[in-house]
């Protein structure tokens, strides 16, 4: 991507050679990460060629179903959260403001969070007006979905599918978010305080972990669920907020178990600048790249 980035050893040569490396180094993984948040937004909220999208209940998807791997959950949209225009068939756009909110809630709630290989707090899934429209319809697509997942990753490097995945989903089924503007800004806090997801259990709580899949902490923050499909599941209306704290304290929990290894890097996400004279691949590490960046300023 074409960004106004700036090589600091050449802003700032007159700094101490420490911190211009240093510096070069933050940027590497700033860099890293920017990129990886425009591939999410693209995800979420642009055209469905590049997320799961249910277009009836049977939940068969193709290879797209590549996108529910390395995520600890999946979100489901209902038509009735989703925005479109007045006369279009059906809606079939996912709200920016939500998107951001919990990309914002994700990353402050996240100790280094984890950004390789598509690794993100949920599988977003879109769902047509064809497709599942009940509770018990979307758990049995989930499943459908899960199970496909299970098959992609079993024969791609760097892809699996998370313990977390058939314990436990997310659905937006409306759009209750509020948005005070001032100076036309808003804040995404109050999105994420505001807008309201349901937390559904699936049959499968208990998970290849020794992480038991409960709603009991989230029972303080619970509020009405207003759907009549819900009778016999175990599941909860929280805050957005307290849904993504929920997923990224079960993940850490899930990663204390896991023994300590080397994560491999995803180097789609290492576009940056390449020094002159220099292959591609010199990006793939901070301290080679931040190294070369120096010596090409001086």
């Amino acid at each position: 991507m074409d960004s106004p980035w700036r090589n600091p050893a050449i802003v700032f040569e007159d700094l101490p050679e420490s911190l211009i490396l240093e510096d070069l180094k933050r940027s590497w993984h700033f860099q890293r990460e920017a990129h990886f948040r425009w591939i999410q937004k693209v995800i979420w909220t642009t055209n469905d060629c590049y997320r799961v999208v249910l277009r009836d209940v049977e939940g068969m998807v193709g290879d797209i179903a590549k996108e529910m791997c390395n995520k600890p959950t999946a979100f489901y949209w209902l038509q009735s959260a989703q925005t479109g225009a007045p006369d279009a068939a059906e809606k079939s756009n996912i709200a920016g403001e939500v998107f951001a909110a919990i990309y914002e809630e994700w990353h402050r709630s996240s100790i280094g969070p984890n950004i390789e290989f598509g690794h993100f707090f949920a599988a977003p899934v879109r769902i047509t007006a064809t497709g599942p429209s009940s509770l018990p319809q979307i758990l049995r697509a989930h499943s459908s979905l899960f199970a496909q997942a299970q098959h992609i990753s079993s024969n791609t490097d760097n892809y699996s599918v998370h313990p977390l995945l058939p314990a436990f989903i997310l659905v937006c089924d409306r759009r209750d978010y509020r948005v005070g503007r001032r100076d036309g800004c808003f804040s995404l806090r109050e999105v994420a305080s505001t807008q309201t997801v349901l937390v559904v259990l699936t049959e499968t709580s208990q998970i290849s972990t020794d992480v038991h899949v409960t709603l009991d902490h989230l029972e303080r923050f619970a509020l009405p669920i207003e759907r009549a499909d819900s009778t016999g599941l175990n599941v909860l209306r929280v805050p957005l907020d307290i849904a993504v704290n929920f997923v990224v304290e079960l993940e850490g929990r899930i990663d204390e178990q896991r023994k300590p290894g080397i994560q491999n890097l995803d180097t789609r996400l290492c576009c940056h600048a390449i020094p002159v004279g220099c292959k591609r691949e010199i990006t793939n590490d901070p301290d080679t790249w931040a190294g070369t960046m120096r010596a090409e300023a001086m």
